[in-house]
């Protein structure tokens, strides 16, 4: 009996030692938890948008043309100037115009008194004949003196017609001339700013020399190309924010009111006219403009980091992410809803409360121990 224990007893001390062994041997090659960033997923409001770049453009720009020849003699106004609608701008020479009015208009006197002095003959020439006719009844004349009445009365109708015509040609010939005054003096056809300036005084123009640009401010547009891909929730009326270089900081917006009716067949996009209120005239045509439009919001939706989505395509909207369960890294697939600012929106396959792995590591993979980076 004796002999049997002191048997047992090495016997259960060298299996004891084996196992201890192994239990060391499995923990030396087990490698230790992969560190990494873990948040907690939680619903939150979300506003889908569609990014806009493009230059602000005015509606109401207008190039104004010369029309009329001659010589600049004063132009004070420079580039930067406000002007309103119908202020005189530039002045031509119109000496050798005003020659021409005075011309025109005293040819229109004579031709009003060739008029008046050719109705009194009318008048004559019909008293005559209306006397011939009832001489003729009385047979104090022959049928001969008759037509000669008939005749010249028919003269002094036509002589008169001619001469009202003539009048009427003088008229519209002093309406020319008159014009041609007034052409002198060119105006701005709306309030504005004066953007460009393309003469100065002392230059001679003639019709159609470009003199200055006018642009109001007060009515911008901002035009951006948008990629078809992003067209399908864009609608009339949606409201934008945009910034732009000059100022810093600063949030502005505007409002979508057109879209192109075509996608362009080169570059796949479509322009989107965007209103831009500028009351107080500080933003400039020509500004660069980049920000986003406002398509729809969602009070709770699932929203994650973007760089915890696993996607070859970033167009892709079905992907991957990886989950803590229990220490350990499990892949669940998800479906992408809408992306903005770094972030993304998760329509299926998270839900509020889960450990997200927010980074992306290829030590991170299915059933690999993760420990939360503290």
């Amino acid at each position: 009996m004796r002999t049997f224990l002191l048997i047992v007893i090495p016997a259960a001390a060298a299996l004891f030692a084996g196992c201890r062994a192994a239990q060391v041997q499995r923990a030396a090659v087990e490698p230790p938890p992969v560190a990494a960033s873990v948040v907690t997923v939680a619903a939150e409001p979300f506003l889908a948008t569609v990014s806009v770049t493009g230059t602000l453009v005015s509606n109401a720009r207008v190039d104004i043309k010369a029309e009329i020849i001659g010589r600049i003699t004063r132009f004070d106004k420079e580039e930067g100037d406000s002007v309103a609608a119908g202020e005189a701008v530039v002045w031509v020479n119109d000496e050798n115009y005003q020659l021409a009015l005075r011309q025109a208009q005293t040819a229109s006197k004579v031709a009003d008194a060739t008029l008046e002095r050719v109705r009194l003959m009318e008048a004559h020439s019909l008293s005559e004949l209306e006397r011939a006719q009832n001489l003729l009844k009385s047979g104090g004349i022959t049928d001969k003196d008759l037509k000669a009445a008939q005749l010249a009365e028919q003269d002094a109708r036509a002589q008169a017609a001619v001469a009202a015509a003539q009048c009427e040609e003088a008229r519209a010939a002093v309406d020319v001339a008159q014009k041609r005054v007034r052409d002198a003096v060119i105006q701005s056809p709306i309030a504005g700013v004066i953007q460009k300036k393309f003469i100065n005084k002392g230059a001679y123009v003639e019709a159609p020399t470009a003199l200055f640009t006018v642009v109001d401010n007060g009515r911008l547009e901002l035009e951006s190309p948008v990629a078809s891909a992003g067209l399908g929730p864009i609608r009339t009326g949606q409201r934008v924010t945009f910034s732009v270089n000059s100022y810093p900081g600063e949030t502005f917006e505007g409002q979508v009111v057109e879209m192109a009716p075509a996608v362009d067949a080169e570059t796949r996009s479509a322009k989107v006219r965007i209103q831009v209120p500028n009351p107080g005239s500080k933003l400039k045509a020509g500004m660069f403009a980049e920000g986003e439009i406002l398509t729809g919001s969602t009070a709770r939706a699932i929203v994650i980091p973007s760089a915890a989505v696993y996607r070859d395509d970033r167009s892709a909207k079905s992907s991957y992410v990886f989950v803590l369960v229990d220490g350990k890294a499990v892949r669940r697939a998800v479906r992408i809803g809408r992306e903005r600012e770094g972030k993304l929106e998760i329509v299926e396959g998270l839900k509020a409360g889960d450990a997200l792995i927010s980074e992306q590591s290829i030590e991170i993979a299915e059933g690999v121990r993760v420990k939360a980076r503290s």
